[in-house]
């Protein structure tokens, strides 16, 4: 993988602050839609939050399988996508508070009143991906990247 390929991938996560993570667990799906955010300097992980106490906390604890794909901004008119599958969820060492609650408000709109609601219920995750499809968009640029 090249620095031009992190690039897209990075271009194409700034067209989304959610995604839908879907997850299987002794034959039970589940799909949640849930804001996440990254870091350049960490193109392989997307951090989320959980409420804490939460049902979807147990089955990421029970290591479900899991795969994901962003949702372009309404304003996105290409539908540009970041799509992974056999994702690793596990709880952050980040907290939210000090650590991502920045970056939430940096990437995604009117977080604040989310924070301001339930924030100190909410506990971190990150999403490790080991491979993804990256779509561009239509008549754009899509490739794959093994992590």
């Amino acid at each position: 993988m090249d620095k031009q390929d992190i690039e897209l991938l990075q271009q194409v996560y700034a067209t989304a602050d959610k995604l839908a993570l879907s997850t299987s667990l002794n034959d039970t799906a589940d799909v949640k839609v849930i804001n996440f955010v990254w870091y350049a300097d960490q193109p392989d992980t997307l951090y989320f939050s959980s409420v804490r106490g939460s049902n979807a906390l147990a089955i990421y604890a029970k290591h479900a399988d899991a795969a994901l794909i962003t949702i372009p901004h309404e304003s996105e008119t290409t539908n540009p996508f970041v799509r992974a599958h056999h994702v690793t969820i596990t709880p952050s060492d980040k907290t939210m508070a000090d650590d991502l609650l920045p970056r939430y408000l940096e990437l995604v709109p009117n977080y604040q009143h989310v924070w301001d609601a339930i924030g100190p219920q909410l506990v971190a995750y990150e999403i490790k991906l080991h491979d993804v499809h990256v779509d561009a968009g239509l008549g754009q640029r899509k490739i794959n990247l093994v992590f």
